[in-house]
């Protein structure tokens, strides 16, 4: 069973290296974190910290880039699948094959944010002469908050079209983002509900500004243990597909 989930993950992950995802994706983000950095070498006492913050968006931004563009490419198992996508998705217990594309792509995205941090930090470094491990926080903050958004995308992908898939993970984000807003304006138990059910990237934002490593750790489990519970109904609903 681990040996079918590493196949399917090693698959997403060589592909995405074959077609030069991760190289490509870091020197579309390069130029932009150098702008930042010759914008307050130039501007000296504009903002402290700005390529940080500045890095820290940049991050974001990357993480939405590259989930949607491997959700497109390695999502959706419809009948239009190759081999060997053809055959992981007929194993006998098919939450194998969400499980495996799901660990694939966060390789992918792993790997992109690790290498960004730490050019983040090596800019930084060459700026104010000190070594921030800021960045790498940050970038398994972000990390952790957009793979769980995956596992959601990955849930969709099982009934929905790419176009709605795509459409109702913006939604989930947005809804995310609005949790204190749902808290003051529906009824108790309403509010509840959908902040049990839907992702709180709240708590993400929380954990970047903390210093501390226990909300690192905590919101590390949050976003484990709701990956977890979103991929696990992805492999029900595959399970009762006709793929």
């Amino acid at each position: 069973m681990l040996n079918q989930i590493y196949e399917i993950a090693k698959i997403v992950y060589t592909d995405s290296l074959r077609k030069n995802l991760i190289i490509a994706s870091i020197l579309i983000m390069l130029p932009l974190l150098i702008a930042a950095w010759l914008f307050e070498a130039s501007n000296p006492g504009f903002q402290t910290g700005f390529i940080l913050d500045a890095g820290s968006g940049l991050m974001s931004f990357l993480s939405i880039i590259v989930v949607a563009v491997l959700s497109f490419e390695q999502l959706f198992w419809a009948k239009e699948q190759q081999t060997p996508w053809f055959y992981f998705s007929r194993l006998k217990s098919r939450i194998l094959f969400p499980i495996g594309k799901y660990l694939g792509i966060c390789s992918v995205l792993g790997t992109i944010l690790l290498v960004f941090s730490i050019l983040l930090s090596l800019i930084i470094f060459f700026t104010s002469g000190s070594y921030l491990f800021a960045p790498i926080k940050i970038a398994f903050i972000l990390w952790a908050e957009y793979s769980l958004l995956l596992s959601v995308l990955i849930l969709f992908s099982t009934f929905l079209s790419k176009l709605m898939s795509v459409g109702m993970m913006i939604t989930v984000f947005f809804i995310a983002q609005s949790t204190q807003f749902f808290r003051g304006t529906l009824p108790n138990w309403l509010s509840e509900i959908l902040l049990t059910l839907l992702p709180n990237t709240i708590i993400f934002e929380a954990a970047i500004n903390s210093n501390d490593i226990t909300p690192i750790f905590l919101t590390f489990l949050y976003a484990l243990f709701m990956s977890a519970f979103y991929i696990t109904l992805s492999g029900w609903v595959l399970k009762r597909k006709d793929l």
